[in-house]
């Protein structure tokens, strides 16, 4: 069994390590490879770890080795898991590391937005004190929070959501009922809500969900946070609305697009690079969720597939 690890990773503690080497032969690769070589790779692997690693329009049916993608992320977009399924390769994401943290998160952009931290925090450093005017806020308690998205991150910011006192209500695909969320179609959640949370997984069928028409039915006064990917949002409807005040201001942990991005130049939004998962307590449970996987697949109860239903027929050990 060959296992490796495709491309630069975040964290690799060193018990990781020791683990995976009782599993099978495990090399690490410290770079981002381009798609000749990262083929090349996992033309000679049984399993692969992936982190950042875009393989979407590969000929997986020519991979005849690899068996299966172990994503570190919960998301799970870099790879075409319905041609991965078609060619035999299972594929495993992360799904609930990184809940409470990413939680937690909203919250430090919801907070740094509405009460204007970053624009304060350079007064205070230019020698500025007791400026009230540019800073006048509404208090959290009372308002609603919607939920676009009410799996195990959207529960984790409904919890801390109540302890603020806020309401909070939601939307999701399934249309189940989520204790302590009232729920609501994604329009009203729109339309009633003073502050927006995005948990929604990213892909074909949700890229763009979040429409010019959506955004645009949003209070005037409202906050938008997206923890998710940048792509569920249109960015070009969400700037003009922002800079006209039609919304109050935004907080950005991922953007669709990075460079030039005209949303950098608005002081009513708090950009995060991606960070909202990483804590010391998530990166750990990352390990050991991956690590589990791993396990899984070679145990014969693989866990967390996402591409179960792409999946074809166990191909041959002879091949």
């Amino acid at each position: 069994m060959r296992i490796i690890y495709l491309d630069q990773p975040t964290y690799l503690p060193d018990n990781f390590v020791r683990e995976m080497e009782k599993l099978g032969e495990f090399e690490v690769y410290y770079d981002r490879p381009d798609v000749t070589t990262a083929v090349l790779r996992l033309s000679k692997a049984d399993i692969a770890i992936v982190e950042w690693t875009r393989l979407r329009e590969l000929a997986f049916g020519k991979l005849q080795r690899l068996k299966h993608i172990a994503l570190v992320m919960t998301g799970y977009d870099l790879v075409d898991i319905e041609a991965a399924g078609a060619a035999g390769i299972s594929v495993s994401n992360c799904p609930t590391y990184s809940a409470q943290a990413v939680a937690e998160h909203v919250f430090a952009l919801l907070l740094a937005v509405n009460r204007r931290i970053i624009r304060a925090d350079r007064l205070v450093r230019q020698g500025e004190s007791h400026v009230y005017g540019p800073f006048l806020a509404g208090e959290l308690a009372g308002r609603t929070l919607g939920l676009i998205g009410t799996g195990r991150i959207g529960q984790a910011v409904a919890r801390i959501a109540r302890g603020f006192r806020m309401q909070v209500i939601g939307a999701n695909r399934s249309g189940r009922t989520v204790p302590g969320v009232e729920p609501a179609d994604i329009h009203e959640v729109m339309r009633r809500s003073d502050v927006i949370s995005l948990h929604v997984p990213f892909h074909a069928r949700t890229k763009g969900m979040i429409t010019s028409e959506l955004l645009s039915s949003m209070k005037r006064t409202a906050l938008f946070i997206n923890t998710s990917r940048g792509g569920l949002v249109d960015e070009e409807a969400l700037f003009t609305l922002l800079r006209d005040g039609k919304i109050a201001g935004a907080g950005l942990d991922d953007l669709a697009q990075v460079a030039g991005n005209p949303l950098y130049k608005l002081d009513n939004v708090v950009f995060t690079p991606g960070t909202a998962w990483y804590t010391d307590t998530a990166r750990e449970a990352n390990m050991k969720e991956l690590l589990d996987n791993i396990r899984g697949y070679i145990s014969g109860n693989p866990r967390n597939i996402v591409n179960e239903e792409f999946l074809a027929s166990k191909r041959p050990e002879s091949e």
